[in-house]
């Protein structure tokens, strides 16, 4: 599996270069939802008042992720930006024209700068990945509260239906996957044998039969 890793590496960061646009779009679009929700129903649970503990821990996980999400899509939004004007070429070529002594010095070679773009964009996506993730998990948290302080049950209810929600996406996700081929099934058993992790065996007759280690 070894001779497999570094290409797949590769070919999964050019898979993620090449729809890093998209995956800008849809953060940006995740944290706008998450920043309109949090503000209606924050002010929803402020003519509320502190009345019990459910309604409290709800407006205070929701009050930690508006930040986060502004934080999200600021990120985000500050990052596509910045790589779609080139920044870097046009503060250079801005410092040129004032004739600035020495500028070059100041940015990486020509040949650097693209490598420092996909850089600064993957970091950007990580980040923001778990920004989302924390903002989410809150925002669940403050839901689930503020359900509770109707009545117990219909929090459980949302919580369970929040996790049968997210398994029935995996399964539905995983079943549109496209089938194994008979070749990609060689393969694997191929890697698999020379891993170890499956012994070939000689039956009888002549035939080879892979056996699991």
């Amino acid at each position: 599996m070894q001779d497999q890793s570094k290409p797949a590496m590769k070919g999964l960061g050019n898979l993620v270069e090449r729809i890093t646009p998209w995956l800008f779009d849809v953060g940006s679009w995740i944290f706008g939802g998450l920043i309109a929700f949090h503000l209606v129903l924050i002010s929803s649970l402020l003519t509320v008042g502190p009345v019990d503990a459910a309604i409290r821990i709800s407006i205070v996980a929701l009050a930690c992720a508006l930040p986060l999400s502004v934080a999200g899509i600021f990120l985000l939004r500050l990052i596509k930006d910045v790589r779609d004007i080139g920044i870097d070429d046009i503060s250079l070529q801005a410092f040129q024209d004032a004739q600035f002594p020495d500028i070059e010095a100041y940015f990486p070679p020509s040949q650097e700068r693209e490598s420092l773009r996909r850089r600064r964009s993957n970091i950007a996506l990580r980040y923001s990945g778990g920004i989302a993730a924390l903002s989410i998990a809150l925002t669940l948290t403050g839901l689930v509260a503020a359900l509770w302080h109707m009545a117990w049950w219909i929090g459980v209810v949302l919580l369970v239906m929040t996790i049968l929600s997210t398994v029935l996406v995996i399964v539905v996700l995983a079943h549109s996957l496209p089938p194994e081929s008979e070749t990609e099934k060689e393969l694997k058993k191929r890697y698999m044998e020379r891993s170890g992790r499956i012994r070939p065996s000689i039956k009888p007759g002549g035939k080879t039969v892979s056996r699991r280690g």
